[in-house]
């Protein structure tokens, strides 16, 4: 057994605490308002209806070719 015992060092705490303050300031300066234009609405409601109604889609094309192909077997 070994009589070596290393106080904890209180320099490894202060770099791993982050600066806070600056964090924010960063924030702040990054976070600014962006002035949109009427075609970028219409992109972004296009978007958002590809996003919503695509999966509805496929699911309708599947549905309908799995309809052909009974209707073709029976």
């Amino acid at each position: 057994m070994s009589d070596y015992y290393e106080e904890p060092s209180h320099e490894n705490e202060e770099m791993d605490e982050p600066e806070w303050d600056e964090y924010r300031a960063y924030v702040d300066v990054t976070q600014e308002q962006v002035k949109l234009d009427r075609k970028d609405y219409v992109a972004l409601f296009i978007a958002s209806l590809q996003t919503i109604f695509l999966p509805f889609i496929i699911m309708m094309i599947v549905f309908f070719a799995i309809g052909i192909i009974l209707f073709i077997i029976a």
